[in-house]
């Protein structure tokens, strides 16, 4: 009986506290949680101590850089096709280009010139498919070896040339023109009298010879004829 009357009085004990543990339990349960998760997780560093992360200025484009580059919508540069002259074919088999002497004539024989008059030369381009854009002129003296200069950069749409021997100046401390046989010189200004002929370029024409000369004051007889 005595037991029996203490396990009533416990349980009824322990149903009034109960009530009182369990809210407890309830109202500290989710600060402890809210505490040990604060404990356990690092609290991030302090944004003063994290550098602030800045965008790189932009790039400008400087004097060297090619003026062919461009950027694209995606930002990649790209280059601007550079045109390019294309290369006229010319069969191997084909002869050189070449002069024809029109002026002077020279079916009519052996030309002759005075120093001191003007002298002209009048040519045809033959067989040319790779034009040169200009010419130069000169005449070789065999008598004292020197080449003299009649015209630079004569433009290939004017086959000819005036040469004034009156006025003419030597170049480079030439002599003076000299009597003796005299050849025309006709060649491409970008090449040399000496090149070799390439199938339809212009070949060096050496194929005039003239004759200069200086004539001589008049000399009265000396005495009287019988």
């Amino acid at each position: 009986m005595h037991l029996l009357k203490t396990f009533v009085l416990s349980s009824v004990f322990l149903l009034n506290i109960s009530p009182c543990v369990l809210g407890s339990a309830l109202e500290v349960g989710p600060n402890y949680r809210r505490q040990a998760r604060e404990t356990s997780d690092p609290e991030p560093a302090s944004s003063a101590s994290i550098p602030e992360r800045t965008s790189s200025p932009a790039r400008t484009t400087g004097s060297d850089t090619p003026a062919s580059r461009s950027t694209g919508r995606n930002g990649a540069s790209s280059s601007s096709p550079t045109t390019r002259a294309k290369a006229t074919f010319v069969d191997p088999r084909l002869p050189p280009g070449g002069v024809a002497i029109k002026t002077p004539i020279t079916t009519s024989g052996s030309q002759y010139y005075k120093i001191g008059q003007k002298i002209t030369f009048g040519w045809n381009y033959t067989s040319l498919i790779v034009s040169p854009s200009a010419v130069n002129v000169e005449a070789f003296c065999s008598g004292n070896s020197q080449t003299y200069t009649i015209a630079q950069n004569l433009s290939i749409a004017k086959p000819s040339v005036v040469w004034d021997t009156g006025s003419f100046q030597p170049q480079n401390g030439q002599p003076p023109l000299a009597m003796g046989t005299y050849t025309l010189l006709i060649y491409d200004e970008k090449s040399a009298i000496t090149a070799i002929p390439v199938a339809g370029n212009l070949a060096p024409f050496n194929g005039l010879r003239f004759g200069m000369y200086t004539p001589k004051p008049y000399t009265p007889l000396a005495g009287k004829l019988d």
